[in-house]
């Protein structure tokens, strides 16, 4: 086997890229890594490679399992689905054999070689499933092996209202050793379909007489009756008289039942009993729904085929009737179609009428035409007033043209068949000849009335069967042959199928569902009619043409092959019995993909919990069992094995901080409160020279159905260097923020009195050019050192006293924009400053002064950091509710490690320090706190083809109030 190995080591790339494309189709690599897309699959094909070469040794083995579990333990942990990694299977199986088609024959592997690759890719799948689900090819090999013993002991027919102990009970016993169980008992509703009675018992020969329990009572078996889902009583012992009404389970202490529910209606319920207490796993949950599903088919199609079998013994003890009847009286039967006109005539047509049967006419007219001209209205008439009327009956006696061309008298009556309408729909007949016969009219008479009655019960019995079969409460279909043409299909599987009747009847099921070809239901339906053996399929995948413009879907049936023989029912073909479980399968997998998830999340929690270093809880608080991990009990100075009570667990927990844990735990379990428990306390360990420790527990408290706390779990986190941290922290900053303000205000006076100095010296004439520039500096100077001093003031204000005080009133934002724009073009002439205003300037209730500093702060910000023959653009626009001011200008952008700090204080927009301005880094902080403030925001976009941008926006009317203002 080296040609296919040789083969995917020699592409091996070119396989891992081919996968990686095609899976990038599937939804369940939406979103991945092409590393996790990717996952383990070079090592994987290397692995299969060497088993192809050199055989399954162990070691290959073993590293090929490996390999397999972690890439589907990682599927697993992105929320694949079982599907989803089987699917990805099977396209690497497509995959490989299309590399090689352009490959010469001779490198061309052969059937052995597919063979081993094909075989390792089909234990990948099998694989899937064990780890997906749980259910191992053991458990599934056991399912068949018991569903094969269930089919060959299913009976072929029941009788309505017959004992059923003796055929039933068998299959009751093998369920009962499927379980594992001490015993079972079946039961069955009955006509009325409210009053349940046993069948059979494993422990009794006979059910015990006069028994019943009523499905909708408040006994164990009336819940199962009306659960959709197996119920479990553990404890089965000294239940009182309400509860195990109907039940007779000496010895039994655990009860499972579940009910038999085939068409959506109930036909019964199992209960099975365990000798010990015990809890029932959702493995043997699910194996019970698998037998009752199987004990339901089985029972309703034997109850089916009784019925089947009672009807066409009747309906051939009338045609038998009928048919002797016919011969003896030598009468020419007829039956008319009133629907389509078309009627077919039989018995001695040539001897009463001259005509050989194939020589008459296959519609009514001919009949017509050949009754005498002076009797022909009259019946004409005669007849058709019946067949509009409400009458059963029609009978006339006139005279009709023989073949030789005379007149043949007869007495012709007729049967009248009717819908649920009223409407005719057929005609049953026997003409008479009476032109010699007169005198023995009695007797004849009664002999054709037994006739006319035998038909008509035939014809009555043959109506009942099909409306029993198109009212069934379940998908009926009868097929006909080794085409299988369908000869009856009943209005559910027309739903099923998805196709009108009109469309499906006297034409072959594969004309009718040509998409299901390829799917193997031929093969399945030839089988039961080549074999004579039922067929009897769970949760059978098809997929159907049912939706609009004939696209394929996923459905599940439940599905009953039973043959028919011409012997017991006057028909070779199948009995089709179908109900689709399409969503209770897709319930399940979902189910299933939900119980994996919360595993998967439950380990993740406890990985989560180690790498956190994180200590855990859990106490019931009905029984006051507690549980505490090595983490918590190491934070808080426990034993680290011994039991310890909740008290003992708050003994190192500090005096002043012990109420307020004990209230905040409190209140998690007060009934009707939100069950959260959230608290930081401080514990003293008990060994000598332990310093204090911080403690962040968090938990959640469970309430029962009754509205009681019953569950108390959490963490608990050592968080004394965060809380270190914190103090020190806050210690700094409020001395830096203290600090900051005494200097800010001890440097205010003195720099007041320098403006005010220079503003006297410039107004005094005798300075020369020389002494006024250096004055002109120092005021310069001094202004800036103000501004400075006013952004300390400002940030001081916005830190200590929660935010900067405005004074809102009414204004025209227009007009204030353009004058502090008209400020700034004389400041720096030399700068393009662009204004964009709205016609009608909006009004609104905002701090003149304030916006006037927040508006030169960014244009300030803009003319520093942009190029100088760059415009610098302002623009005012009005949106619902706000007004937008947006600031932009050209240049360099702002890094983008600095963008998400740029509103901190101390940052700037570019590293480094403004020679000209000497800014602090305030401004852009102090423009946020303005804009907060006054209830708005503020956001910047920076990038080097657009340039930067500072947008605010500011609200009408939801400036917040000054400070004590």
């Amino acid at each position: 086997m080296n040609l296919i190995a040789d083969f995917i080591e020699a592409n091996l790339d070119v396989l891992v890229r081919r996968f990686a494309e095609a899976a990038r189709g599937l939804e369940s690599t939406q979103g991945l890594k092409p590393s996790e897309v990717i996952s383990t699959l070079p090592e994987y094909l290397h692995a299969v490679a060497a088993i192809c070469r050199h055989g399954a040794t162990p070691e290959w083995l073993e590293t090929r399992a490996r390999l397999e579990e972690a890439h589907i333990n990682l599927r697993l942990r992105v929320g694949a689905t079982q599907q989803d990694a089987t699917d990805e299977y099977t396209l690497l199986g497509r995959l490989i054999p299309q590399l090689w088609e352009d490959a010469r024959p001779e490198r061309r592997p052969g059937a052995a070689d597919l063979q081993c690759l094909f075989e390792q890719l089909e234990e990948a799948m099998d694989h899937v499933e064990v780890l997906f689900s749980g259910y191992s090819l053991e458990d599934r090999q056991r399912e068949k092996r018991f569903l094969r013993q269930m089919d060959a002991l299913a009976p072929r027919s029941l009788e309505p209202g017959a004992d059923m102990q003796g055929p039933v009970r068998p299959l009751v016993e093998l369920i009962v050793r499927a379980m594992e169980a001490a015993g079972a008992e079946l039961f069955l509703v009955d006509a009325g379909g409210r009053r349940m009675v046993p069948v059979a018992h494993t422990q009794h020969r006979v059910p015990p007489p006069g028994r019943w329990v009523d499905s909708q009572g408040p006994s164990f078996l009336g819940r199962v009756a009306r659960s959709e889902e197996p119920l479990a009583l553990t404890q089965a012992r000294g239940l009182e008289d309400a509860a195990r009404e109907g039940l007779h389970v000496p010895g039994w202490g655990t009860l499972l039942g579940l009910r038999l529910w085939p068409h959506g209606e109930l036909m019964g319920v199992l209960c099975v009993g365990f000798a010990e207490a015990r809890p029932v796993p959702p493995r043997t949950r699910r194996f019970l729904e698998t037998l009752v599903d199987t004990l339901s088919g089985i029972l309703d199609r034997a109850l089916l085929m009784g019925q089947l079998r009672e009807t066409a013994t009747r309906l051939e003890v009338s045609e038998s009737r009928y048919r002797l009847a016919s011969q003896a009286a030598a009468d020419t039967v007829w039956d008319w179609d009133l629907l389509t006109q078309e009627v077919t005539w039989s018995g001695e047509t040539r001897r009463l009428l001259g005509f050989a049967p194939e020589e008459t006419g296959p519609l009514a007219s001919w009949w017509v035409e050949r009754i005498h001209p002076e009797d022909r209205e009259r019946v004409e008439h005669g007849i058709h007033a019946a067949i509009r009327g409400t009458q059963a009956r029609w009978q006339d006696e006139y005279r009709f043209i023989h073949r030789q061309g005379g007149a043949v008298r007869v007495l012709d009556t007729g049967v009248i068949l009717r819908d649920a309408t009223g409407r005719g729909v057929r005609m049953v007949g026997a003409m008479q000849d009476v032109t010699l016969q007169r005198e023995e009219e009695c007797g004849r008479a009664r002999l054709l009335l037994e006739a006319r009655t035998a038909r008509v019960q035939a014809d009555t019995a043959l109506g009942h069967l099909h409306r029993l079969l198109q009212q069934a409460p379940v998908a009926l279909a009868i097929l006909r042959g080794p085409e299988h043409v369908v000869e009856l299909a009943n209005e559910r599987v027309c739903q099923l199928w998805g196709r009108a009747s009109a469309q499906v009847l006297g034409r072959p099921l594969l004309h009718v569902l040509p998409e299901v070809k390829e799917q193997g239901i031929r093969e399945l339906l030839d089988g039961v009619l080549t074999t004579g053996i039922p067929y009897v399929g769970q949760e059978l995948h098809i997929r159907l043409a049912r939706a609009p413009g004939g696209a394929l879907e996923d459905a599940y049936f439940n599905l009953v092959y039973q043959p028919l023989h011409p012997d017991e029912v006057g028909i070779q073909g199948i009995l089709v019995v179908a109900s689709e479980v399409t969503e209770a399968v897709r319930a399940r997998q979902r189910a299933e993909g939900l119980a994996e998830t919360l595993q998967a999340s439950e380990e993740r929690l406890r990985l989560a919990l180690d790498a956190a270093d994180m200590g855990s809880w859990d106490i019931e608080l009905a029984t006051g069992r507690t549980t505490w991990d090595a983490r918590f009990r190491a934070m808080v100075g426990l034993p680290e094995r011994a039991e310890v009570a909740l008290d003992e667990v708050m003994r190192p927990v500090l005096d002043e901080d012990r109420p307020r844990v004990e209230h905040a735990m409190a209140e998690a379990a007060r009934p009707g409160g939100s069950g959260e428990f959230a608290s930081e306390f401080r514990v003293r360990l008990s060994q000598d020279g332990q310093p204090v420790r911080w403690i962040s527990g968090r938990g959640h408290v469970h309430f029962g159905p009754d509205g009681q706390p019953v569950r108390f779990v959490g963490t608990g986190l050592d968080v004394t260097e965060r809380k270190l941290a914190e103090e020190t922290a806050r210690q700094r900053a409020e001395f830096e923020q203290y600090l900051m303000g005494i200097v800010s205000h001890d440097l205010r006076n003195p720099l007041s009195a320098i403006i005010l100095g220079t503003s006297s010296l410039l107004r005094r004439e005798e300075l020369n050019e020389r002494a006024t520039k250096a004055v002109l500096r120092i005021q310069s100077s001094a202004e800036r050192a103000v501004r400075m001093i006013r952004d300390l003031l400002d940030f001081t204000q916005a830190r200590l006293g929660g935010g900067l005080p405005i004074q809102c009133q009414d204004l025209e934002l227009g007009a204030l924009v353009r004058q502090v724009v008209d400020e700034a073009r004389m400041t720096a002439p030399e700068r393009d400053l662009q204004v964009s205003l709205p016609q009608a300037g909006p009004r609104g209730c905002w701090d003149p002064d304030r916006v006037t500093q927040l508006l030169i702060n960014l244009l300030g910000n803009a003319l520093k950091y942009s190029p100088e023959d760059t415009p610098v653009t302002v623009r005012l626009r009005e949106v619902p509710g706000s007004v937008l001011l947006e600031v932009h200008n050209a240049g360099e952008p702002i890094p983008a490690d600095v963008l998400p700090r740029i509103f901190q204080p101390m940052q700037r927009g570019a590293p480094g320090v403004d020679a000209a301005t000497r800014s602090v880094g305030l401004g852009l902080y102090i423009v946020r706190t303005i804009v907060q403030a006054h209830g708005g925001t503020i956001d910047v976009t920076s990038t080097r083809e657009a340039g930067t941008t500072f947008t605010v926006r500011l609200p009408h009317a939801e400036a917040k109030p000054a400070a004590g203002g």
